[in-house]
């Protein structure tokens, strides 16, 4: 195990791990390199070039978007869904961008450089970043790789990640590479796969910053499935979707209330248990309600991918609801 349980289940943005929240990573990055290299006030322009994929479908998956709030200084794991819909409407309406949070420069969605039909040799998903100073001189550019789930590499450090990855796994007390070896940890140590997780996780972290991190990845599922019941309308994009989850909500939790239990003033979230023989609806809408978020371009747990972000939340929501105990 190289990656942990942190990096797996990452906070972040709608609808692509891969085509938004890697690419908000990286704009985010190349503002506080730009911030920390004492040149920003010298930037009196910007260029952002999008390559093969990212470029092709960008505008579906709100990679534009996302690399301007990212390059205005706001991390995908850190930013609200007010604070999205805030900055992007200004962006819109003013059409200036607050580089790195500090220097105003006139810059918006129509302005990146689309190259859907150029793919960078290492991978399909290349964005190149670059600023320049009044003269033309360029002050600071590089080139990140959206390599899924979120990760992102600097052109020309793919082997330095990748050896990097290999050093923390032969640092931790049980590692492993394949399911394989992890089961094999399983029957030398007596310990579950669980287990196994969290003696390698206390390797970095204490128990209670370990179990602080999981109920806050928790209550953001949490918070996305809440929020996700309230919202009707219909969900961003051409073929015009309309949310479902709000009136599958309302049915199951009328069919679905135990009589003398909560009744029909019970929330998704509030702990009420269900007739047993309703629990693959609410099954299927937690992770149907947290896939329109996602769709929405609202905040999800990557898990480890915002594509699969729904299963998860699903599966805790049974367990908290229907499983004994």
């Amino acid at each position: 195990m190289a990656v942990g349980v942190f990096d797996l289940f990452s906070i972040g943005i709608g609808p692509s791990s891969s085509h938004t929240v890697g690419p908000m990573r990286a704009a985010a990055v190349f503002a506080e390199e730009l911030k920390g290299s004492g040149r920003l006030a010298d930037v009196a322009s910007l260029r952002v070039d999008l390559y093969g994929s990212l470029a092709a479908t960008g505008h579906g998956h709100g990679t534009m978007t996302a690399i301007l709030l990212g390059l205005e200084g706001y991390h995908p794991e850190l930013i609200l869904p007010d604070e999205v819909e805030e900055r992007l409407a200004s962006i819109a309406g003013t059409g200036m961008l607050q580089l790195a949070g500090a220097v105003a420069l006139p810059y918006g969605v129509k302005d990146m450089v689309l190259r859907p039909l150029t793919v960078l040799p290492r991978h399909t998903n290349g964005m190149t970043f670059t600023v320049s100073d009044a003269g033309g001189d360029v002050l600071h550019t590089a080139t990140f790789f959206s390599v899924g789930g979120g990760f992102i590499v600097r052109e020309g450090e793919e082997d330095a990640a990748l050896q990097e990855l290999e050093e923390s796994k032969k640092e931790l007390p049980l590692p492993f590479r394949t399911a394989a070896e992890l089961l094999e940890h399983c029957r030398d140590t007596g310990l579950g796969i669980s287990e196994v997780m969290r003696v390698n996780e206390e390797d970095s972290r204490t128990p209670e910053e370990i179990r602080e991190g999981l109920l806050h990845i928790y209550s953001v599922m949490e918070g996305c499935v809440a929020t996700s019941l309230k919202r009707e309308g219909v969900l961003p994009g051409g073929l015009k979707v309309r949310r479902r989850a709000p009136d599958w909500y309302d049915r199951l939790r009328k069919e679905s209330a135990r009589p003398g239990g909560a009744g029909n003033d019970a929330g998704a979230g509030s702990g009420e248990f269900h007739d047993p023989k309703y629990w693959q609806e609410w099954v299927n809408l937690i992770a149907l309600a947290v896939n329109e978020e996602n769709a929405s371009g609202g905040r999800v747990v990557t898990a480890p991918t915002n594509g699969a972000a729904g299963i998860i939340p699903a599966v805790l929501y049974y367990a908290l609801h229907f499983a004994p105990g």
